[in-house]
């Protein structure tokens, strides 16, 4: 006969591995301690289910040491299979060389010309006029303005404002 205490383990176990598995599809949201956690304390109060084990006087420390245990194991593996990579930084000096489009004029002389790159959007500046829709090639920069190039040949004309 399945008692309620039992049939709250299997679940433990069940979320437990379902943890663990969501943490292999999906790299770093850090599911593989409580799924570990879960899956060890189910497993092992599972096995002394024919003990009523809350009633015992060393019942906290067991769950403690439970814990204790599966963190002890989690860890290790976690750093083994956590995807490492440097960490996500964007400065001008980094975009060097990338390629970017004109979305706002840029007017040599001041900051007002805006580039975008990847996902992202920068003040740019250049010397010469860029018109909107120009690839244009990153050079450097100086706080949060990008120094900007025509892309090859592909230097606009005059922009609005400018002869």
């Amino acid at each position: 006969m399945v008692t309620d205490v039992q049939a709250l383990l299997v679940v433990f176990i069940i979320v437990g591995v379902a943890l663990i598995i969501l943490d292999f599809l999906h790299p770093g949201l850090f599911l593989l301690l409580p799924g570990t956690v879960l899956l060890l304390a189910g497993g092992l109060l599972l096995g002394f289910s024919s003990v009523d084990i809350f009633t015992l006087a060393g019942a906290p420390f067991l769950i403690v040491g439970v814990v204790l245990v599966a963190f002890a194991v989690a860890i290790p593996v976690y750093q083994k299979l956590a995807p490492t990579h440097p960490p996500i930084a964007t400065t001008v000096n980094s975009l060097a060389g990338w390629p970017a489009e004109v979305t706002v004029p840029i007017v040599p002389g001041t900051m007002r010309g805006k580039v975008r790159i990847r996902s992202e959007v920068w003040s740019a500046t250049a010397d010469v006029p860029i018109g909107v829709g120009a690839t244009v090639r990153v050079t450097g920069g100086r706080g949060v303005v990008l120094s900007v190039e025509p892309w090859g040949e592909e230097a606009a004309g005059p922009t609005p404002g400018h002869p």
